[in-house]
């Protein structure tokens, strides 16, 4: 069982699948959602994922046309993304209690990474 959540307990989260694709974003959602150069995100699949925290889900916030984040209202951790449309529910890597055994594997939007940092080049799974 994977769980996690945002800084102040208020927003929870299980599930009993495995995650899948870690990786890192650098796309402009991202490093302003952040406040950072990239974002560590992986998936879980809708359908064995569960908000289990007093404050329910998290508050959700339409950041493209198809996609959603969601964040804790009470201490502004960004916790998940969604899209309209998805099956997989996105989290921020490192909500996660116990992230040690992940390692991105892809990068997405390299062409918009500072330099100071270096890129994921993508390792097949």
């Amino acid at each position: 069982m994977k769980q996690g959540g945002c800084l102040c307990g208020q927003i929870r989260y299980r599930s009993d699948a495995e995650p899948g694709w870690p990786h890192l974003c650098s796309c402009p959602h991202c490093q302003r959602l952040g406040g950072c150069p990239v974002m560590a995100w992986v998936d879980f699949p809708t359908a064995k994922f569960e908000w289990i925290g007093p404050g329910g889900e998290p508050r959700w916030y339409k950041s493209w046309p198809t996609t959603s984040r969601g964040f804790c209202p009470a201490c502004g951790s960004t916790v998940a993304a969604i899209d309209d449309d998805g099956d997989l529910m996105g989290v921020t890597m490192m909500s996660l209690d116990d992230h040690t055994a992940l390692r991105p594997v892809h990068q997405s939007f390299k062409h918009n990474a500072v330099v100071w940092l270096p890129v994921v080049e993508t390792i097949e799974q």
